[in-house]
């Protein structure tokens, strides 16, 4: 799904079998890396899934989830992905944000932190 002829195909399926595209946030330049194509495809569900930046452990053999998913954004990561969840959310019913950086307590602050940030962020102007 690298090239953009496939993204564009597979988020037109998507929308036209009424299924949630689930946005993603993970390391780049990988074999298996998906780009973070921010769509929404489904009226009832959008979702955004964070696996974090760490590139150490991305694609290394034999390790945990919680080893590979080692990482803990900062406030400005998860800043930069207020407006795409703002968007996603005003395009469907319900929007998901999900935190699988799952090393000790890291996916829990940061929901909390992405939580606080949207929160804070006025909804925009309707047209």
């Amino acid at each position: 799904m690298k090239d953009e002829p496939s993204i564009e195909r597979t988020i037109a399926l998507l929308a036209e079998l009424g299924l949630a595209y689930v946005v993603v946030d993970e390391p780049q330049g990988f074999k298996t890396s998906v780009p973070p194509t921010v769509a929404a495809t489904s009226p009832s569900l959008s979702m955004i899934r964070f696996h974090g930046h760490n590139t150490e452990t991305w694609e290394k053999p034999g390790l945990t989830a919680a080893e590979r998913f080692r990482y803990l954004y900062s406030e400005d990561e998860l800043e930069k992905w207020v407006e795409p969840a703002k968007e996603l959310a005003g395009k469907s019913r319900q929007l998901h944000v999900l935190m699988n950086n799952c090393y000790e307590d890291y996916g829990v602050r940061n929901a909390a932190q992405i939580a606080d940030l949207i929160a804070k962020r006025p909804a925009p102007a309707s047209a």
